[in-house]
């Protein structure tokens, strides 16, 4: 196994819960990463079909808001002086709204309509061409919220494209990277326990082996009658006296004399054999 794809731990029993903890961890952060790039892969194709719609609809609505200008100007002559010097304050204020999709914190613009405030031009276009004056103000008002809706489109496709590619990048990472070095540890983890199991059953296997041999060795060893023991008695040396060296040593030198010293005493036995009849035989004592 290459051990670059795996943790460097020790094998034992307590690192084996501890990557099976990870693991049940790492599985739970995986699923839930992998529900949130779903979640936002699928806000992110509706807010991008909606922003198509709404470029198309800004698109028409702008063609005709300038088409109703073009009509008050042919109508009315130059008006963009009047206009300007009559604004005092804005009817159309834009507010911030906050969302949240799935960790992912976007904010949308709304058009809101300022109820209190005077209409300076209210009465503009009285004298001539007062309806195209009307329809103007009122497709001019429309193209605002659209396109306060199109860059609150923009802005989130473009935040929810940056979230779904971190939040696939961590998912293919988990899959690709922890996970199998994770499995590849547990792996490990389980061989070496499995390897110092069988060295310490065969190392049981040979202290029992080793007792049953010195039972056996105990049992076929050899003991005394009287219930001693042979070393004792055989540690014991041989004490001659003097008298009974001396006898023995005379015996084998000289055979002969030994018979005829012993034959005197009885007074009836004689010389058997001298030095010169002595054969090879006699020699190998």
């Amino acid at each position: 196994m290459n051990i670059e794809n795996r943790y460097q731990v020790t094998a034992s029993l307590f690192m084996l819960k501890e990557i099976k903890r990870r693991q049940e961890h790492v599985d739970r952060g995986y699923e839930l990463l992998k529900r949130k790039a779903e979640g936002l892969r699928i806000k992110g194709r509706q807010v991008a079909s909606e922003l198509i719609a709404t470029h198309g609809l800004l698109s028409h609505k702008m063609k005709e808001a300038y088409m109703s200008l073009a009509a008050i100007k042919f109508t009315n002559g130059e008006s963009n002086a009047l206009v300007l010097e009559n604004v005092e304050q804005a009817q159309i204020r834009v507010q911030r709204i906050t969302e949240n999709v799935s960790g992912v914190t976007t904010t949308y613009l709304e058009a809101v309509e300022e109820t209190g405030v005077t209409n300076a031009l209210q009465y503009a276009g009285l004298g001539a061409g007062g309806h195209r004056t009307s329809e103007a103000k009122k497709s001019f008002r429309e193209a605002v919220h659209l396109v306060l809706k199109l860059a609150s489109l923009r802005k989130t496709c473009v935040l929810l494209d940056e979230a779904i590619r971190i939040a696939w990048r961590k998912v293919n990472g988990i899959e690709k990277v922890i996970m199998p070095k994770l499995r590849n540890t547990e792996h490990y983890i389980l061989v070496e326990i499995d390897e110092c199991e069988r060295e310490e059953f065969h190392r049981l296997k040979m202290v029992k082996a080793k007792k049953l041999k010195n039972k056996a060795m105990a049992v076929h060893k050899p003991i005394n009658r009287q219930g001693g023991d042979h070393s004792v008695l055989d540690s014991k040396p041989l004490v001659l006296s003097y008298e009974k060296s001396s006898d023995v040593l005379m015996s084998v030198l000289h055979p002969c004399q030994s018979l005829t010293s012993s034959s005197v005493s009885f007074g009836d036995c004689k010389p058997i054999c001298y030095p010169h009849n002595w054969d090879d035989d006699d020699l190998l004592f």
